[in-house]
């Protein structure tokens, strides 16, 4: 890994944790304040932080509930940097991302379906986390600007993974995997 920092699994994993933790506190701080802009700025910051520290924890524990032991995490460049569209790909050159480096050969001998679980995992996992914080934005009563701030954020996010990780990133991969499964006719060996 060139350009990238390497951190230690146990470390990172507890420490991603905490802040993932630490985010919903500021959350559920956040709910309390009278004040539009706190509500808004600590709002924005903890669906931020969970994004990011839910994604790697996503692969990680997917991972590990089949099997796939984890090497360490990384400090690196997001794969938004491979797009063909020129601002996104400045952008993802610039933004740094933690990605999560698992044993190759362990993953290799899962089954491409749960390789592909595996690669969605910190997609799914992060986009559903801050869809849960929005829902608990509606139903605790923040204000109207916080509202909307989480529900673009939210949004921006969705469509960001659908529009550009189906393409270089992790639904891409995912997506790969699942297109390597055979069909059930040619298991059952019937032909179509």
């Amino acid at each position: 890994m060139k350009r990238a920092s390497r951190v230690n699994t146990r470390l990172a994993s507890s420490l991603l944790v905490l802040v993932a933790v630490l985010s919903a506190l500021l959350l559920v701080y956040s709910s309390a304040s009278s004040n539009l802009v706190v509500q808004a700025i600590t709002m924005l910051a903890s669906m931020g932080l969970i994004f990011y520290a839910s994604h790697p924890l996503g692969h990680f524990f997917v991972a590990r509930a089949y099997g796939v032991s984890t090497e360490y995490f990384f400090v690196g460049r997001s794969d938004f940097r491979k797009l063909k569209l020129k601002p996104m790909s400045l952008v993802g050159g610039l933004t740094p991302t933690i990605g999560t480096k698992l044993k190759k050969d362990e993953l290799a001998s899962l089954s491409p379906r749960n390789r592909g679980y595996v690669f969605g995992a910190g997609v799914i996992v992060s986009n559903a986390l801050v869809g849960i914080q929005l829902v608990y934005v509606l139903v605790a009563g923040f204000s109207l600007p916080a509202v909307v701030l989480g529900a673009l954020f939210f949004v921006a996010t969705l469509a960001t993974e659908l529009v550009f990780s189906t393409k270089v990133g992790d639904l891409g991969k995912m997506r790969g995997e699942f297109e390597k499964q055979v069909p059930r006719d040619a298991v059952a060996g019937h032909s179509p």
